[in-house]
């Protein structure tokens, strides 16, 4: 981690107020773990990934595709052909957020997100499946956790598991990511970081029940380091061609530029093309960056969600701060080779 990029993230920390940043790094073979913030909990290292989580979901799909298990053009039909809309969405569009199905598994205007979230059910979801028409714009990209819970739990009623188990079989496990799981008891309860809401008060850990795949898992920065590596050939070639497939481009909206599995996709003069997710709970927020051309992975994991318009400006934007730490490190790489 070079000065720059160190007080890039401190005057992040101070700007957003933020009580404990993780954040990972791995550029050119050099790997950097540090955390910073005013409240940082000693031993705490498990954080919501929100919808970071929907990665584990493509990368499930794109496994049991290759396994010859399902295929990208599957309709829901063939898993659930009770749900109204199942003649007329792929499991590529639940994939790539062109369904056409709403963001969230809720009806009429949300007071209040946390009672909403928490207070879910299967039910309810199941319920809420069942009532919709068909979508409307179906083709077009419409961000939709319920679409990306949907896909995960048919493909893990489909080979008959649960969700959780299912990722863990084909992508945790083989790959060694022993700290990655959806429930908090799975943890020490000393090791969960607590999170915040945007105006700085603590709020229970994250719950949704059935909405799982759409991004109820916790990790570590260690084990999502793991997860992207693998994506730039640390964990052999066939998950390196494997996780390739996951982040080709699928369609190309200006809403995004370029979607893949799950990944959004984009590029910049500078730093090339690279993939990213971020993630968002009620009281943590994340993001995870891959660059394959810059052998550059970049995770950051924090347990303050931002407040509503810290979102509209770059200077308070996790995102933000991660793409330019990768813009940093590509012109540094770039200057010392004029040099040499």
């Amino acid at each position: 981690m070079n000065r720059q990029n160190d007080e890039k993230i401190k005057t992040f920390v101070t700007k957003s107020s933020t009580p404990q940043l993780a954040v990972g790094i791995w550029h050119n073979g050099e790997l950097y773990h540090s955390n910073y913030g005013y409240e940082r909990q000693t031993g705490a290292d498990v954080f919501e990934i929100g919808s970071v989580g929907k990665i584990f979901t493509a990368t499930l799909l794109a496994v049991l595709v290759e396994k010859e298990l399902v295929s990208l053009n599957d309709k829901v039909d063939k898993f659930r052909p009770d749900l109204p809309f199942a003649k007329d969405v792929t499991l590529l569009q639940l994939a790539n957020h062109t369904s056409g199905l709403p963001n969230n598994p809720f009806n009429g205007v949300i007071l209040d997100g946390q009672k909403a979230v928490q207070n879910f059910s299967y039910s309810a979801y199941s319920n809420f499946l069942s009532g919709l028409n068909k979508p409307l714009k179906s083709g077009q990209f419409n961000y939709s956790n319920i679409g990306m819970a949907l896909l995960g739990n048919l493909l893990a009623d489909h080979i008959g598991s649960t969700y959780e188990q299912a990722v863990k079989n084909y992508i945790l496990d083989p790959l060694g990511m022993t700290d990655t799981h959806v429930s908090p008891s799975a943890y020490d309860e000393k090791r969960l970081v607590i999170g915040h809401s945007g105006n700085g008060k603590p709020v229970p850990h994250f719950k949704w029940d059935s909405m799982e795949p759409a991004g109820l898992w916790r990790s570590t920065t260690k084990d999502m380091m793991i997860f992207l590596k693998a994506h730039l050939g640390y964990s052999g070639e066939q998950w390196k061609n494997l996780l390739a497939k996951t982040t080709l481009p699928t369609i190309n909206d200006p809403k995004c530029d370029y979607v893949g599995l799950a990944w959004m996709l984009a590029s910049g003069k500078i730093v090339g093309s690279f993939a990213w997710h971020n993630g968002q709970t009620i009281g943590q927020k994340s993001v995870v960056v891959c660059s394959r051309e810059r052998d550059t992975a970049i995770v950051m994991l924090s347990n303050k969600a931002p407040k509503l318009w810290h979102n509209l400006f770059s200077r308070y934007s996790i995102e933000q701060l991660s793409f330019e730490i990768l813009k940093t490190l590509t012109a540094s790489e770039k200057h010392a080779m004029q040099k040499a």
